[in-house]
């Protein structure tokens, strides 16, 4: 009989993830214990399940989940009540940083991090501090919420390009993983005059791409990719470049019109190094060059996750790029799959894997 015990995967050592029965942990009084009805899988638990990014084991990875609220601290009042579904913010700010002082909690310098820096999602129930927490609305698709987290990466790389509805603008995304295709189906809802072009080596994930509005360009080797620069030299207002290779980096700088905006939101994989030619090149085109790297929750900007819940609502559909549906059970051969996959460049039809904890 499994009394206080909560069934869940757990990252034992690099490449080895075991499902096993972890004792419940105390509630807090400012916590609230969610069941977890759909947890995402993303690239970065492939790195840290089977590349040997893991700050530490043992770990519970799974920071894209959301799910029902089943108990309440004593120090949550009203603010929540059992019955609630709700999303997972999955950084937790230190509140005494600068960045946080400022009300910039994303930017936070001392974070902790649910699915990362502690245990996350991929298990039955898991204990979150009510700040973390995001009700959504009745009627609202749970798997939907569950991959508020990346919808919301992509929205906020959108919101900082320079674009409006009124006058045409020219927008390429680099890299058509699930990042990359939210943000197609946001800048086809938002702006519908833009015109989108989206690139990848993958023809199945540009197929999606091409269904959600935009133009397409396959770049699966050395020729298809020179040949893409040279077409569309100086011809984008709005890059996105989410692959987060040195070459696609440089190539945003080649393909931006004068005056455009770039969003490097790509984790950088290696050093990246600018000639002088394209310091040149950002000087003289007048570049807008932004980063990004998480999306606004609370502070002082606008949230960014009550944007993605409206969207959502409106018709926004995140789960339509889910390839698979896994439960706890299967995550190790499946992070094992997709590590053999990654690390071979090899094509398969995988965008977006759902873990059902409690299936």
């Amino acid at each position: 009989m499994r009394v206080n015990k909560i069934k869940s995967a757990v990252l034992e050592k690099n490449q080895k993830v075991t499902v096993k029965d972890l004792p419940q942990e105390k509630l807090l009084s400012l916590e609230c214990e969610v069941k977890i009805e759909a947890a995402g899988l993303c690239s970065s638990d492939i790195s840290r399940g089977y590349g040997g990014t893991s700050y530490f084991y043992p770990l519970v990875m799974g920071h894209e989940m959301a799910g029902e609220i089943t108990k309440i601290g004593s120090g949550v009042k009203n603010h929540f009540h059992v019955g609630d579904k709700v999303c997972v913010f999955p950084l937790i700010p230190c509140f005494n940083c600068i960045p946080c002082k400022q009300k910039l909690y994303a930017l936070c310098k001392d974070y902790s991090y649910y699915g990362s820096r502690k245990n996350g999602g991929f298990a039955e129930r898991l204990n979150v501090n009510h700040w973390n927490l995001l009700k959504i609305p009745d009627g609202v698709n749970i798997e939907d919420c569950a991959l508020i987290e990346p919808t919301t990466v992509a929205l906020h790389a959108v919101e900082k390009l320079n674009i409006t509805n009124e006058e045409k603008s020219k927008v390429c995304i680099l890299g058509a993983g699930f990042i990359g295709l939210i943000a197609v189906q946001i800048i086809k809802r938002l702006y519908p005059k833009c015109e989108v072009i989206i690139t990848d080596r993958n023809q199945y994930k540009l197929n999606i791409g091409s269904n959600y509005g935009a133009s397409t360009k396959l770049v699966n080797d050395q020729t298809s990719w020179e040949f893409f620069l040279l077409q569309n030299a100086n011809s984008f207002d709005n890059i996105i470049e989410l692959v987060g290779s040195p070459e696609t980096y440089s190539a945003a700088l080649e393909i931006a019109s004068h005056g455009a905006t770039i969003v490097w939101a790509g984790n950088i994989s290696e050093n990246l190094k600018l000639e002088k030619s394209q310091v040149s090149s950002i000087l003289r085109k007048e570049l807008t060059i932004l980063g990004t790297w998480n999306s606004i929750f609370k502070g002082k900007y606008s949230c960014d996750w009550e944007k993605a819940i409206e969207l959502i609502a409106n018709g926004l559909k995140p789960s339509e790029l889910v390839t698979s549906r896994i439960s706890l059970d299967e995550i190790d051969k499946t992070l094992e799959k997709l590590y053999e996959h990654k690390s071979r460049k090899s094509f398969f039809k995988s965008i977006k894997i759902l873990v059902n904890p409690n299936g």
